[in-house]
């Protein structure tokens, strides 16, 4: 088949200030293709490293992001790229939805999770 449908689904909010969903599901042992996720801010922050590059899509508010000592703010429709290895710091005052996209990842390097953290006390 050369036409997958992935049909949609509602954000998991129970991860609230950060609600998302897995569009195509990174893989534990890899993948050779993309990932892709949805994922919210809301007044939050989070920070991450990924051993491939994170594209960020913004469908809604406004996305900060800091890597390596450079800081962009991405409104509705830009993309921001965090390259492999690099901490990123994702944050959103008020509120931001991101489609992200993860590069291949072939043999199933392992991210690191720094945490999330409430911006509203």
């Amino acid at each position: 088949m050369t036409l997958d449908k992935i049909p949609a689904s509602p954000l998991d909010t129970s991860a609230s200030p950060m609600p998302g969903r897995a569009i195509i599901e990174p893989s534990p042992h890899g993948w050779v293709g993309v990932a892709m996720t949805e994922w919210e801010l809301r007044a939050a922050e989070w920070t991450d490293q990924h051993p491939f590059d994170e594209y960020n899509f913004v469908l809604a508010g406004e996305l900060h992001v800091e890597s390596d000592g450079q800081v962009a703010v991405a409104a509705v429709g830009d993309t921001i790229r965090v390259r492999a290895g690099s901490t990123g710091r994702y944050w959103a005052p008020v509120y931001a939805r991101m489609l992200s996209i993860y590069a291949p990842n072939p043999e199933g390097l392992d991210s690191q999770s720094m945490g999330l953290r409430r911006l509203d006390g």
